[in-house]
């Protein structure tokens, strides 16, 4: 097995926003497919993990940005499997430009679950060879976010139905379109004038077609997006946090 996958990537017009940056959904959606293409090089394709009644599930995702790809850039991605804790899987990421420069770098967790009888799997019920990458891990486990129930400013509950188009082949909402739930509640002003510093996500609970999440939106102490999603019935669905950055119209990055 290859120990770090890298392939190419570059924003096509669907996958960049009106000011030329990467889509967060498009940027999560190539590291989903590199680690599937890591994993079908060694192997274990999506159509063996179903044979075996498996799948990867992502619980966490940590995702930060030095600058924002744009569209049409030449990058690379790089992606390589950190080992197992427990139940859980870590998987980094690097987002490097045609130079070299590091442009976004992620951990995420991911477990082993049996689709069948909806439960976690230790790792030792991998039935396939997965060799730990001797790259070690940027930054370690992602942690969980956790937000805060009181004092967050949560505004009223906007209701988001999933469409078919959201739906991937396990039969639920993908954990990249997840991301445009969240930038679909930044306010304009805040589209025009920053940027994504980093971004993290934590899945608690799947979503199917049809179902419903009622999205709701607060801030930090220290002025970060937060945003909930719960199901009809009130369990949550995700939390997710987003740190903003001034716009720096002379081409550097900006401190906060």
């Amino acid at each position: 097995m290859q120990e770090v996958w890298t392939e190419s990537f570059a924003a096509s017009v669907t996958e960049s926003d009106f000011a030329g940056r990467v889509r967060l959904s498009a940027l999560l959606g190539a590291m989903q497919n590199a680690a599937d293409r890591h994993l079908e090089h060694a192997g274990v394709s999506v159509g063996r993990m179903l044979e075996e009644g498996m799948a990867w599930v992502l619980m966490t995702t940590r995702l930060e940005f030095s600058k924002i790809p744009r569209l049409g850039d030449p990058l690379s991605l790089e992606t390589w499997n950190c080992g197992a804790a427990g139940v859980l899987w870590t998987r980094d990421y690097r987002i490097l430009d045609a130079s070299g420069e590091q442009l976004a770098q992620a951990s995420t967790a991911w477990t082993l679950v049996d689709i069948a009888k909806r439960r976690i799997l230790r790792p030792t019920a991998f039935p396939f060879p997965l060799p730990v990458s001797g790259r070690p891990s940027l930054a370690g486990p992602p942690e969980k976010v956790a937000l805060p129930g009181e004092g967050a400013g949560w505004s009223e509950a906007q209701t988001y139905t999933v469409p078919y188009s959201a739906v991937d082949c396990y039969g639920h909402m993908n954990n990249a379109r997840y991301a445009d739930l969240c930038t679909d509640l930044l306010t304009p002003d805040e589209l025009k004038t920053r940027d994504i510093r980093s971004f993290r996500i934590t899945y608690s609970r799947e979503a199917a077609l049809g179902d419903g999440i009622a999205l709701r939106r607060g801030a930090d102490e220290e002025g970060r997006v937060l945003v909930s999603g719960e199901s009809d019935g009130g369990r949550r669905t995700f939390e997710a946090v987003l740190e903003l950055r001034p716009i720096d119209r002379t081409g550097n990055e900006e401190s906060r």
